[in-house]
């Protein structure tokens, strides 16, 4: 039973487990808090490897030079993920702020443009290609570390699911709760999870329609188990 952030990223963590971890950090922190962040950790990897691009094209642009940047920017953004490296001051904020603007091609546009004006169209061609290349690469570490860390908890788990608990962690820290992921029997039976989730369907209706009928089928089972 999956749902979704509020811009249609797919978790694939059971409703009542995942808004139960959520419930620990109530009040200081909401449901759709911490999916946003989930969104916002999601562009990690792209913002390296555009900050990559204009620092090279900035200081030194080269044809060769500029594909290799963003691969390593995507690469490095996606281990960060992975390994729960967030130790760049602000770096978590920064990209939330930028997935509010992503899926508008803004930052593409910017830097396709500048590649254009500073290298000409072999500038273009070498952006476009170090980006196909480096979501290549990203994509290829994804699968082999969630290969590996879905053999050793015997389910799938994709970076979606990570940057979920990525996100948790992170707000659990700065409230001062427990980054434990693992649910008490009493947080288990509490249907604090409930509670959680209603209210964030009443305040985000639109984020939950994304979701309805895995959140119906969590709400109907909760009713009847009680």
């Amino acid at each position: 039973m999956s749902f979704m952030t509020p811009r249609g990223l797919k978790i694939r963590i059971e409703i009542p487990y995942a808004f139960a971890l959520m419930a620990r950090l109530a009040p200081k922190r909401s449901a759709f808090r911490v999916l946003k962040t989930v969104e916002g950790l999601e562009q990690i990897p792209p913002i390296f490897g555009f900050i990559a691009a204009f620092y090279v094209l900035l200081t030194s642009p080269a044809i060769f030079l500029l594909i290799y940047s963003i691969v390593i920017g995507r690469v490095i953004g996606t281990l960060i993920i992975w390994f729960g490296l967030f130790i760049i001051p602000g770096l978590t904020q920064i990209a939330t702020i930028v997935s509010y603007l992503s899926g508008y091609g803004i930052l593409l546009t910017i830097s396709v443009v500048t590649s254009f004006l500073i290298i000409g169209w072999q500038g273009v061609l070498a952006l476009i290609g170090g980006w196909l290349i480096s979501m290549l690469a990203s994509g290829i570490i994804q699968w082999t570390i969630g290969w590996v860390r879905s053999k050793q908890i015997g389910q799938p788990i994709t970076q979606s699911e990570i940057n979920f608990f990525n996100a948790y962690r992170l707000h659990a820290d700065a409230c001062g709760v427990t980054p434990d992921l693992v649910l008490s029997q009493e947080e288990e039976q509490s249907g604090k999870w409930l509670a959680c989730l209603e209210e964030y369907a009443s305040n985000y209706p639109q984020a939950v329609s994304r979701f309805a009928d895995s959140y119906y089928q969590a709400i109907t089972g909760a009713r009847r188990a009680h």
